[in-house]
């Protein structure tokens, strides 16, 4: 057996290694160019790429510039002039400090520098070509530095083998720039992708203007402005919710200290302060500037420089929490919650039975007898309340039903006026019906039809306005509402869209404004998204006109659809065209009625007439059950009138 010994690795290995750290795509080698510009005091920085900086970009800054003795310890590794001892880590003041990032671009690709410092007549041109200098020039030039960057990783085949298709790494880039021009309002930013302006920012110091050249006005005017100061955090910015909210988490940005982040923190904060505002399944969209000593965080968690490690984490926490909460609180924009105890109007005599709503008007052709047996399936008073407790009514008075009385009962209990969840079907014609054979009833059939065939079931009412109770037999069965409806939505999705989306075109095309990013993903998903439904065509720079929508609950859905469906997209690029396809198609499961939310008598027994009749799998499509179940038995033991 060989043994391998323990050698030193050549220099331009070592360079590609570190370099792989700092330098994982275009974006990321840009991000380090633009924080250099800023550190460098400029007030304008030009981004230009060609094809999503995979064949070039350039970065143009009016920064102090580079003088002519450092110009090659500016490619050298570790050198920089932002921090000198060790201590400066624990107050690190600038976005760079690490002296990585020049020399790792230039060890993987091909780069122009040129320069002129302030005050110098004359500046300076560089080329540098895998970590090596080949030329240093005189040249004419602005005070600034422009830096060109070609054929990034041309040395690191394998590395350009992983880059993404132009479009992808166009829409990272994008998606850098717009956190760059939020962190920094007092510059002014201009981004171009192949010739196209996308980005533009005045640079005037004002947040709200910053804002504007990302999202645009009308976004702008959705968002709370929210400023305040607790536990030695300031905090500034905006946050969206209601119709601000957006499908992922893309749209929360934090800055601290004019650094832009990414914190699981900060998203948890200000998610649990918006929790009553945003619906389920969406996100607030915020823009949250955090002002603190430099000393109470550490940016020296990684490479990349988008990790940060607060000292007082519980502390940060409350005060992004409390200060979004409290200002939303102000804005009154959440309905106001209900007191724990509604005393009614007026006190009504305690029933000597469970009571039942309003007989509904019967269709004429309805029969009679179905009529009488509908009632028993309601425990509902005329105020829309769980009655109280009373005695049940002896069985003498409870006539037995027939296997079949679920299917003409739920239909005869429907309201004309379209009060249930989905389309009242047409009352049946009364058949005579033969009960099967013994034998016949022993094929296998999913669980929730199998429950509930043989015998009758009665609907007691509904718990915490989610749960619903129903007794069946000796069992006393409790039902999420939620999941119920979302299983059954995505039953009908899922057959509709099975061999033609349900679309509808619409009489008046709708152009949508896109982000870069959003517009980068319509480009790659085309094909998945007129198979959701959506028939769309280009309009534009990074806007599209939209023909055809999809219809959802019966109803059409516009722009704010389809940008649910580009989060969706965007949350899972690598994803397999088919589970493209059918992520878009579950995300009309967010429709669906949520725990907590009153429903209608009508629509309840509804909900769980189509979950008997189209006997579909017991659980919800995340897994959880649609029903649970407590025997008598085992309620006898609680009260121990039963020993065990």
């Amino acid at each position: 057996m060989e043994t391998n010994h323990i050698r030193q690795l050549p220099p331009e290995v070592i360079g590609q290694i570190a370099a792989g750290e700092v330098v994982e795509r275009p974006a990321a080698a840009i991000k380090e160019l633009v924080e250099n510009s800023m550190d460098a005091g400029a007030t304008a920085i030009t981004v230009d790429i060609k094809e999503g900086g995979l064949s070039s970009f350039r970065v143009v800054d009016n920064g102090s510039g580079i003088q002519p003795s450092d110009i090659r310890l500016a490619f050298a590794r570790h050198a920089t002039s932002k921090i000198r001892t060790a201590e400066d880590l624990y107050g690190v003041r600038s976005l760079g400090f690490r002296g990585e990032a020049l020399a790792s671009i230039a060890a993987v690709s091909k780069v122009t520098c040129q320069t002129r410092a302030r005050g110098q007549d004359m500046g300076l041109t560089v080329r540098n070509e895998g970590g090596d200098i080949l030329d240093i020039q005189d040249s004419a030039c602005p005070e600034g530095t422009t830096f060109t960057v070609k054929e990034l990783f041309y040395n690191a085949p394998v590395r350009r083998k992983f880059l993404k298709k132009p479009a992808t790494e166009t829409a990272a880039v994008s998606e850098l720039m717009a956190r760059l021009i939020l962190s920094h309002p007092t510059v002014s930013f201009r981004f171009m992708a192949d010739g196209k302006l996308v980005y533009f920012s005045a640079g005037d110091g004002r947040l709200e203007s910053a804002v504007m050249s990302v999202y645009g006005t009308d976004t702008l005017k959705l968002l709370t402005k929210i400023e305040g100061t607790m536990n030695g955090v300031m905090l500034s910015g905006y946050v969206g919710v209601g119709d601000a909210g957006r499908g992922n988490r893309s749209h929360e940005h934090f800055f601290l200290n004019g650094r832009a982040m990414k914190s699981p923190l900060l998203s948890s904060a200000v998610e649990n302060a918006c929790r009553q505002r945003v619906t389920i399944g969406r996100f607030p969209m915020c823009v949250l500037h955090l002002t603190m000593p430099f000393e109470n965080a550490d940016v020296n968690v990684h490479p990349n420089k988008w990790e940060v490690r607060f000292q007082d984490e519980r502390g940060v926490r409350e005060a992004v929490e409390t200060i979004v909460f409290e200002t939303l609180e102000k804005t009154n924009e959440a309905p106001p919650i209900p007191p724990m105890f509604v005393q009614p109007e007026k006190a009504a005599p305690a029933p000597a039975k469970i009571q039942v709503s309003e007989p509904v008007q019967p269709p004429e052709d309805a029969p009679k007898a179905a009529l009488a047996k509908d009632s028993r399936l309601s425990a509902f008073t005329e105020d829309g309340r769980l009655p109280s407790f009373a005695p049940a009514p002896p069985p003498k008075e409870r006539e037995p039903l027939p296997p079949r009385m679920m299917e003409r009962s739920f239909a005869s209990s429907l309201h004309e006026s379209g009060g249930s969840l989905l389309p009242p079907r047409k009352p049946e014609t009364k058949k005579t019906e033969t009960p099967p054979e013994p034998e016949a009833q022993q094929v296998e059939q999913p669980m929730v039809e199998q429950r509930f065939q043989q015998k009758p079931i009665r609907v007691i009412g509904v718990a915490f306005n989610t749960y619903i109770l129903m007794e069946y037999g000796d069992l006393l069965i409790l039902s999420d509402q939620h999941a119920v409806h979302e299983r059954l939505l995505y039953e009908k999705f899922m057959k509709e869209t099975a061999s033609a989306p349900a679309s509808q075109t619409m009489l008046i095309p709708q152009v949508v404004n896109l982000s870069p990013q959003e517009y980068a993903c319509f480009e790659e998903n085309q094909e998945t998204l007129m198979k959701a439904g959506f028939e769309l065509s280009p309009f534009g720079d990074t806007s599209v006109q939209l023909r055809g929508v999809p219809i959802i609950l019966g109803q059409p859905q516009a722009e704010s659809c389809l940008r649910e469906a580009l989060d969706e997209l965007l949350d899972n690029p690598s994803a397999t065209p088919a589970d493209r396809t059918s992520r878009v198609i579950q995300m009309a499961c967010k429709h669906a009625v949520k725990g907590g939310e009153r429903l209608p008598e009508d629509s309840v027994v509804q909900l769980i007439r189509d979950v008997i009749d189209q006997k579909v799998t017991p659980t919800c499509p995340h897994g959880r059950p649609l029903m649970v179940q407590l025997t008598r038995t085992e309620l006898d033991k609680r009260f121990r009138r039963i020993q065990n």
